[in-house]
């Protein structure tokens, strides 16, 4: 299946993680016109890697931005109209758990998770849907997760985020797509990477994650990155409203 995104222009945030990375490298092989990256003031330093690394492939512009301030999320917003830029995809990447058992959460553990998770991924869509994106008839993706859609362990307030980011789907499904615009979700399982790959392979986690999963094996960048692609191109364009599991089987049982 060939899929193609030249000319678009795609805005992610969280772009410096492993997630975030994996998508700038599978959209620039996927032919596309410009990247939008965001991340964190102390991420600047990988945002202008990934420039550098894929600057010959697509225009890539870069802001620092901490996406918990509605302040910050329309001065860069502001910068990128400045800077002749129109959204055809967003892709709300940036996230944060903290482990906690609910008797233990507190109100800063609560709120750093929703600040980020809900609120960001909220204000952010609205402003670039107001900027071009609905105008463009673009796309909007979700990072859910499949805790969105059964419970665990320490993670009340993280659960909560991500199942919230489904039901904003759903909302934002039944206002734009009379526009044109596409709005679904990803649920990954656990995904694996260089920073949790000592933590996610140790026998306890084995135990109670691991050995959960039906195809028995975790997640990897490219499995989530992939489905993204899919979702954002023309060859899913009767799908919204959608939240698409890739938890390989996990939710199901």
């Amino acid at each position: 299946m060939n899929i193609n995104f030249e000319g678009k222009t795609v805005l992610i945030s969280g772009a410096a993680g492993s997630l975030g990375s994996q998508l700038v490298h599978d959209y620039c092989s996927s032919g596309v016109g410009t990247l939008i990256l965001l991340d964190l003031d102390e991420k600047e330093e990988e945002l202008i890697n990934l420039k550098k690394q894929y600057g010959s492939q697509a225009k890539v512009f870069t802001y620092c931005i901490d996406l918990t301030s509605v302040e910050q999320i329309m001065q860069v917003v502001k910068q990128i109209e400045k800077d002749e830029l129109s959204v055809d995809i967003l892709i709300n990447n940036a996230g944060i758990n903290i482990l906690s058992k609910v008797v233990e959460t507190s109100e800063l553990i609560w709120d750093k998770i929703i600040d980020l998770n809900l609120k960001g991924s909220f204000f952010l869509t609205k402003a670039i849907g107001e900027s071009s994106l609905v105008e463009n008839k673009g796309n909007v993706i979700f990072v859910s997760s499949q805790h969105g859609v059964v419970g665990n362990q320490m993670r009340a307030a993280y659960c909560s985020s991500k199942s919230a980011l489904v039901g904003l789907v759903h909302a934002l499904t039944a206002e734009w797509s009379t526009y044109g615009v596409r709005v679904n979700s990803i649920a990954p399982t656990f995904i694996l990477n260089n920073k949790n790959e000592e933590f996610l392979l140790g026998p306890r986690e084995k135990r109670n994650y691991l050995n959960k999963i039906p195809l028995h094996r975790y997640a990897v960048p490219e499995d989530v990155s992939n489905a993204i692609l899919f979702l954002t191109s023309d060859k899913a364009s009767m799908i919204t409203g959608h939240n698409l599991l890739v938890d390989g089987g996990y939710t199901s049982i």
